[in-house]
């Protein structure tokens, strides 16, 4: 297993899950659009290859239920990616 160093996360960061092939997926909260002030979405997105996943949290009525149906996505994405991680 490869171990990462540690540092800090990125603000409105939820979670972060490391893939088979060393990429990080990371769960944020973020606006859906241009216009919104505040977050109202929970994204997983794969920094080794361009999968994600956008929960809404209307559907959910707030960030929790959202950001359990992300952090599932995320966890069973790193599972199998082997991806490497995009340069810096």
């Amino acid at each position: 297993m490869t171990t990462q160093p540690q540092t800090a996360w990125p603000e409105n960061t939820v979670a972060r899950f490391l893939t088979v092939g060393g990429a990080i997926v990371e769960v944020t909260h973020e606006p859906r659009y241009s216009s919104d002030t505040a977050p109202t979405v929970t994204v997983a997105r794969c920094g080794g290859c361009p999968a994600d996943t956008i929960s809404g949290w209307a559907a959910y009525a707030g960030s929790a239920g959202a950001d359990s149906t992300a952090c599932t996505w995320a966890q069973t994405h790193a599972e199998t990616c082997r991806a490497l991680p995009k340069p810096a």
